[in-house]
């Protein structure tokens, strides 16, 4: 045996010294083992150019590189930081800082991507002119100005609130986001309509490409180049000509093209000439990212499958970024051999399992469509739930809020003092202008629970009861719970679309696992005696768990409730990635906008929220506790 285990370990070390030789067939020169890394803002276009940059570096210069994601906001303090080196899209507009950061030299801009870009408010074709082949009649023939919308509020209605039209606006934390809800302001569109913010840009596709699937009409921000305007026919809404920067950030007039430039941080810009002169040539367009991303979505390519197409399909770009030593190399690259030279199956498995995710995603989406009246019911059902609950905390006067949460503080922790406190608290929220915020992320929190508790405890009832049913939950419920919490993003906003339902769905997801658990251990862990002498005083086995067994596992039971209740107000914050309103989507927008107080603030109100209501269930739990011990 201790032979053996010499013979791995010699092993192992054998292979690890004869990967950490393996070399590319890359022209190394004088930079070979240094990395780069880029700015990767969660989009396409952006992810598709740094595997273009990246190519170069590595066959021409020897670099590695690799990517560190983040929103428009943080990538570039991440730039201006030198924790990034290179930024491929800086959309300029987007970014309110960005010229006050470049005039006091914190970054260095070398030149500009594209700039024939095009952004504001989308409709499908198909609601201004039809889709005979589709059977789509023409519902908004006369829409073609911004202001139009006014009269077409029935055709783009609120799921949540379908007396009001919705509007889906910018990312939270994009400057065009504030300049689209100026203009939402100005047009008087308010009156009639409601602006949503999607949470991200993958979110706002989502419902752009789901709404467009199933011909029904819509109007949204987006902006070029995407796959998305390349796949889908949509029609840019007019809007006053563009006039001056004020008129247009006053949300006045159109949207102009947004310069989008390469830059770099200044670390890199003064160590690494050859690799900034070629970024300071580097030019290319929307129209041309544009067919890179349809390209990829066409054939399922990755994105350095992509960058590697691109360079063969427009080899005139080469001679334009590069010198002509540079350029034959690259060509000779690109056109031959590039695999790894010596042991490079070390380093990467030398095969792939011929997974078609595209052919999954169609089939989710089809499914969704197919029963498309049954999610939104369930969609209805909840939103009606969510208003119903937040309705009900609007309509309670603050002081009575305050009131009643120290009736119940004092009541739970049997303390006047941590009554007091727990009501100064939700006052402070109030104070400082987040109480309707409050009322809005725990009507989200509530319903949640209320939905998990309902599903949760039976399902707990009855794992208690059935061993073969414990063992084969037992599985799922660890993978529930150890399951990323933005995957439960994803069927939600696939099935029910963005805003408050869907969050109640991810979150209850999220949220169910405790009660379960606890609710089955708690019953379980009952001393069989007493269970036998139940029964043997005439109790059915139902009269047993109800008058017995649960009321011995109750503080068990209530811990679960406990559990449940902070994993909810944990996810409350995720879920404005997908609409969700409250708390969350401000602590959203000062992330993204890198605004420290607003973060912090909106921060401290969902742990006072959480706080509270932790030591409210925690006194529950122990008045159960004595309770028990009384009997």
């Amino acid at each position: 045996m201790k032979k053996l285990k010499r013979f791995i370990c010699a092993l192992m070390l054998v292979v690890l010294l004869i990967s950490s030789t393996v070399v590319y067939s890359t022209d190394s020169r004088d930079y070979a083992g240094k990395e780069i890394v880029f700015a990767d803002a969660g989009w396409d276009s952006i992810k598709f150019h740094n595997a273009v940059a990246g190519l170069i570096a590595e066959v021409l210069y020897g670099y590695s590189w690799r990517e560190v994601p983040g929103s428009t906001a943080v990538v570039h303090e991440g730039l201006l930081a030198g924790e990034i080196d290179i930024s491929m899209e800086e959309w300029t507009n987007n970014i309110a800082t960005y010229e006050g950061d470049l005039q006091e030299g914190k970054f260095v801009e070398l030149g500009t991507n594209f700039d024939d870009n095009y952004q504001g408010l989308y409709v499908p074709k198909y609601v201004i002119e039809g889709d005979p082949e589709n059977g789509i009649e023409p519902i908004a023939p006369d829409l073609k100005y911004v202001w139009d919308l006014k009269n077409y509020v029935d055709v783009f209605p609120d799921s949540e609130n379908p007396s009001m039209g919705r509007i889906y606006g910018g990312i939270p934390g994009w400057e065009v986001d504030t300049i689209l809800y100026n203009k939402f302001l100005h047009y008087g569109l308010d009156e009639n309509f409601i602006y949503f913010r999607p949470g991200s840009d993958a979110a706002l596709a989502s419902a752009i490409t789901s709404a467009y699937e199933r011909g029904e009409p819509i109007v949204a921000y987006y902006w070029e180049p995407t796959w998305l305007l390349g796949k889908l026919d949509m029609v840019l809404l007019q809007d006053e000509p563009y006039i001056d920067d004020e008129s247009f950030k006053e949300g006045l007039t159109e949207l102009p093209p947004v310069k989008v430039t390469v830059a770099v941080s200044n670390n890199f810009h003064d160590e690494n000439s050859e690799m900034v002169e070629f970024l300071s040539n580097y030019r290319t367009s929307s129209a041309l990212t544009s067919e890179a991303l349809a390209y990829m979505q066409d054939t399922g390519a990755n994105y350095s499958e992509a960058a590697n197409w691109f360079l063969l399909e427009h080899d005139e770009l080469l001679s334009q970024w590069l010198n002509e030593e540079d350029v034959n190399t690259l060509r000779n690259y690109l056109s031959g051999d590039k695999e790894q030279e010596g042991l490079g199956w070390l380093q990467d498995i030398p095969f792939r399992i011929p997974l078609d995710l595209n052919r999954i995603d169609e089939s989710i989406r089809a499914f969704s469509i197919k029963y498309d009246f049954f999610f939104n019911g369930i969609r209805e059902i909840l939103s009606t739930l969510v208003n119903s609950i937040y309705n009900l905390l609007d309509f309670i006067p603050w002081i009575i809020y305050l009131i009643l949460v120290f009736l119940i503080g004092w009541r739970m922790s049997k303390s006047v003092g941590k009554g007091i406190l727990y009501a100064a608290l939700l006052l402070l929220i109030g104070a400082i202008g987040f109480w309707n915020h409050m009322n809005q992320t725990l009507s989200i929190v509530i319903a949640s629970v209320i939905i998990s508790l309902l599903l949760g405890f039976p399902i707990g009832v009855f794992l208690s009861t059935s061993d073969r049913a414990n063992r084969i939950m037992r599985p799922i419920l660890d993978t529930m719970q150890t399951m990323p919490v933005f995957v439960y993003l994803i069927p939600a906003l696939l099935f029910f679309g963005l805003g408050n339902p869907p969050a109640v769905i991810a979150t209850t997801i999220y949220a169910v696992v405790p009660i379960i658990r606890l609710t089955s251990h708690g019953i379980r862990q009952i001393d069989a005696e007493i269970v036998e002498a139940s029964k043997a005083f005439g109790s059915t086995k139902l009269q047993s768990l109800i008058k017995v067994q649960i009321p011995q596992a109750l503080p068990t039971i209530m811990a679960g409730v406990n559990q449940t209740l902070m994993m909810a107000m944990s996810m409350v914050v995720t879920t404005s990635m997908i609409g969700a309103t409250g708390l969350g989507m401000e602590v959203l927008i000062g992330v993204n906008r890198i605004e420290i107080g607003r973060g912090l603030i909106s921060g401290v109100s969902v742990v006072i929220i959480a706080v509270i209501l932790d030591r409210i269930t925690q006194g529950m739990i122990n008045r159960s506790e004595v309770e028990n011990s009384d009997k």
